[in-house]
């Protein structure tokens, strides 16, 4: 009896180091690795007006919406998400960064309620194409395309059950609202993101910047954790 409960006793020691072993090894994860995979659409942040269009040049059957970006942030996950207000297909959608490097998933809210999701990757274009599995009525694919800092277009596409082509149902012209913040032009910088700073926040008197609502909500619960990590941030480019 003596035997086996050491021999049970080591077993489980030998299990429980492996383990332990095994989760000192693994890759880091959480928001910090979510939030740089969205940093090449963190421009998106910020309040658009659009002019939606069912072809590109047809004024008729035109409509108006508006769309505000902002982070999503918490301390396991970091995600993109838009409220679009008056939107002809969509109500809202939440960017995540997918299972694999360059990968994407966007969950949407259509404009009847329904919730609806969407996969693609960046294959190096500044379009990132997001199509939803399987097949059924409405939006099937949709199509984000920065063109600048204070432009953005969205194409909105159904498929034929029948030969699975895509056709177009409309396409919306983002432009961004308020002051125009061109690339290489100076200005605050998010603490967060590294993103256009546009709202002031305070800690131990001194003044940062951040870029939307859910950075600020961030810096407010942990301001030291922010500024560890942007210290770190300026670290590393100076190695570079």
């Amino acid at each position: 009896m003596r035997t086996t409960s050491r021999t049970i006793l080591g077993a489980f020691l030998l299990v429980h180091c492996v383990g332990s072993v095994g989760s000192a090894e693994a890759p880091p994860g959480g928001r910090r690795d979510a939030q740089a995979a969205l940093k090449p659409y963190g421009t998106l942040v910020g309040k658009w007006r659009g002019s939606g269009q069912p072809e590109r040049g047809k004024i008729k059957g035109a409509w108006r919406e508006e769309a505000s970006w902002a982070w999503k942030l918490s301390a396991d996950d970091a995600a993109l998400e838009a409220t679009i207000d008056q939107g002809k297909y969509l109500k809202s959608v939440v960017l995540h960064s997918g299972p694999k490097p360059k990968t994407y998933t966007l969950t949407a809210t259509l404009a009847d309620g329904s919730s609806r999701t969407y996969q693609g990757a960046d294959n190096g274009k500044k379009a990132l194409v997001l199509t939803a599995e399987g097949s059924g009525d409405g939006v099937r694919r949709i199509t984000l395309t920065p063109l600048h800092e204070t432009r953005l277009l969205m194409k909105l596409e159904a498929q034929d059950p029948a030969n699975r082509m895509f056709y177009q149902l409309g396409e919306v012209g983002y432009t961004r609202d308020g002051v125009a913040f061109a690339v290489g032009e100076s200005g605050p910088i998010c603490i967060v993101t590294e993103g256009r700073g546009t709202m002031p926040v305070s800690y131990k008197g001194k003044t940062y910047h951040v870029c939307c609502s859910g950075c600020r909500d961030l810096f407010q619960e942990n301001p030291e954790a922010v500024l560890a990590e942007a210290a770190e941030r300026e670290k590393a480019k100076e190695k570079e």
